[in-house]
């Protein structure tokens, strides 16, 4: 069996570029799921936020508002 050079090069390049895009789309996936959770966890605290501010609580209000500011916070 013989083995063209020119073959090897390419199968070894078609190799590296894939192994290439698969690592982008997993960073890509893992930054995806961070902002995700993040904006989920956040949700999470607005109730918790909302009854805290409810009971007098300036810090409260003011988490409120920086929710409102990164448009996390309800319309």
């Amino acid at each position: 069996m013989e083995h063209d050079p020119k073959k090897l090069a390419a199968l070894t390049a078609a190799a590296v570029a894939a192994e290439l895009a698969y690592d982008q789309g997993f960073v890509d996936g893992i930054s995806v799921g961070q902002a995700v959770g993040f904006v989920a966890g956040v949700t999470s605290l607005k109730a918790a936020l909302s009854d805290g501010l409810r009971h007098g609580s300036p810090e409260c209000g003011k988490a409120l508002e920086s929710l409102k500011r990164l448009g996390i916070g309800d319309k």
